[in-house]
């Protein structure tokens, strides 16, 4: 599992690709899991608007708690805080990963927009009896991911945001 972690946590290059591998094959596209994953998405996006990572932290999977203290985890998102408020944000990908002897992981890319820069979101969320809990997130700054066909096993690819649209306030 923590493989599969790591995967997603490490830093993505242009250009790179990303398989989703599933462990034994075993993949669930039930929409009302994937409701609960936006949803906490959503929560994620607006508890980090309101400085409140004390909270994402809080209700963080165990996974992530062994890997980081509560100040690693607001220092890993303070350049992902630092990019202002979030004015939009896409589902890119979505994918569940059946681990062997542990819990099940929702594995998402979110293509996401900041008001002062572009970010491609990873989550994964561990699936717990009580709902799903933050196993690990990561922010490349000024990349975005494509994955056609957004099934389970579908090749992604990075490749650098483009730059905002300037209107016409904007110029000298």
């Amino acid at each position: 599992m923590k493989a599969v972690i790591n995967r997603f946590v490490s830093g993505l290059a242009p250009g790179a690709a990303v398989v989703l591998l599933v462990a034994s094959g075993a993949v669930s596209g039930c929409s009302s899991e994937q409701n609960r994953e936006a949803i906490a998405v959503r929560e994620f996006h607006q508890r980090l608007a309101q400085g409140r990572v004390d909270l994402i932290y809080a209700n963080s999977s165990e996974l992530l708690k062994g890997q980081l203290s509560e100040p690693q985890f607001r220092h890993s998102l303070a350049d992902t805080r630092g990019l202002g408020r979030l004015e939009a944000s896409e589902r890119a990908h979505y994918d569940r990963a059946t681990v062997e002897g542990g819990s099940d992981l929702v594995l998402a890319f979110y293509n996401s927009r900041y008001a002062k820069a572009s970010c491609l979101e990873s989550f994964s969320w561990q699936v717990e009896k009580d709902g799903l809990k933050l196993a690990s997130y990561s922010c490349a700054r000024n990349m975005q991911v494509s994955c056609p066909g957004g099934v389970a096993g579908s090749k992604c690819e990075t490749s650098p945001a483009p730059a905002p649209v300037l209107g016409l306030a904007s110029l000298p």
